[in-house]
């Protein structure tokens, strides 16, 4: 292996710029090369990134594997390419960092947490989110036993999805492979389960597409497998973003206030002083170090299986008007 780590981006839309400035923190690992069928994507790569006018460009990525020299492929493209991309990726010998969500069915995410088992690479999701000191503090201290046993949670996700994607890849399902619950969605439903370290049993969804081909706002009811309740809300049609999240044990709870932070409270509803950690990585640093051995990937595969479970479990639910156990 070379001396620094030869990546490949397969897309060079908007989120490919904070993956490029992430990666040009870590030392051990290089952008060798890009892939994306948009020349102007690829001109705005460029504008973002100067030095990068000078890395060869593919328009198909399968290419770009083939002639370049790469150790791990960057995920950048629309949902439902990546489970082929992926899959391609980590059959040439590749490690994989995928953007969310890691695939659009429960099917195509074992198979590929088995696959790359099998050829024992490296697949990680850029779910930023699990290197959040807040999250990562709620984590650790629900894990600890600081708010006893896990009763409810409740997540809320409110943006301008509708309006801001408008006339892209995102509103088509044979791309998205569903609305706003499989897209920014995903980081909702990821992060309640991995902060409290709940598994979700049963759900019964309700949901509204505003016309279009995907699901636009969502409202989830959920059970988790230790009993407790939970509440979900992606709401895609709201004016801007807003986002909270309340976890409530039987010694404890957190409330997260977009805009207030975090407040955690004890069993006799007393504030307890909140200490963050200092998180000095990120998904690349983390992705990189994981194929060098220095540490795990902390946000494995099974989260992106776990996260499809529950949304596939949403979507079936809306669409027949009954609760659905999640698999």
């Amino acid at each position: 292996m070379a001396k620094k780590l030869r990546i490949g981006f397969v897309g060079a839309g908007g989120i490919s710029h904070v993956h490029m400035t992430r990666l040009a923190g870590v030392k051990q690992a290089e952008v060798v090369a890009l892939t994306d069928p948009d020349k102007k994507a690829i001109e705005r790569f460029h504008g973002a990134f100067p030095a990068s006018a000078a890395l060869p460009v593919y328009k198909d990525y399968r290419a770009m594997i083939e002639h370049e020299a790469l150790d791990a492929t960057v995920i950048l493209s629309p949902h439902t390419l990546h489970y082929e991309q992926i899959h391609t990726s980590i059959d040439c010998g590749l490690h994989v960092l995928t953007e969310k969500p890691m695939v659009s069915s429960i099917r195509e995410a074992k198979e590929l947490i088995a696959f790359a088992k099998k050829k024992n690479r490296v697949l990680m999701i850029a779910y930023q989110r699990h290197f959040e000191p807040t999250f990562r503090y709620m984590r650790e201290q629900i894990a600890k036993g600081a708010l006893g046993d896990v009763q409810y949670v409740q997540a809320v996700l409110s943006q301008e999805y509708l309006r801001l994607v408008q006339g892209t890849w995102r509103l088509k399902k044979a791309l998205s492979g569903g609305g706003q619950i499989n897209d920014s969605g995903s980081h909702v439903v990821d992060i309640m389960m991995w902060v409290t370290g709940l598994k979700v049993k049963k759900v019964f969804a309700v949901m509204d597409n505003f016309k279009t081909e995907v699901d636009i706002n969502s409202a989830l009811t959920m059970e988790f497998e230790n009993g407790a309740m939970g509440n979900l809300a992606i709401i895609g049609n709201a004016p801007g973003w807003y986002e909270d999240h309340t976890i409530v044990g039987s010694k404890g709870a957190f409330y997260l206030r977009q805009g207030v932070g975090l407040i955690q409270q004890d069993a006799l509803g007393r504030p307890v002083k909140v200490r963050l950690p200092k998180v000095t990585k990120d998904p690349s640093s983390n992705f990189v170090d994981s194929i060098l051995g220095k540490a795990s990937p902390e946000v494995p595969p099974e989260c992106g299986l776990r996260t499809i479970e529950v949304t596939e479990a949403a979507w079936q639910s809306a669409a027949s008007g009954k609760p659905v156990r999640v698999p």
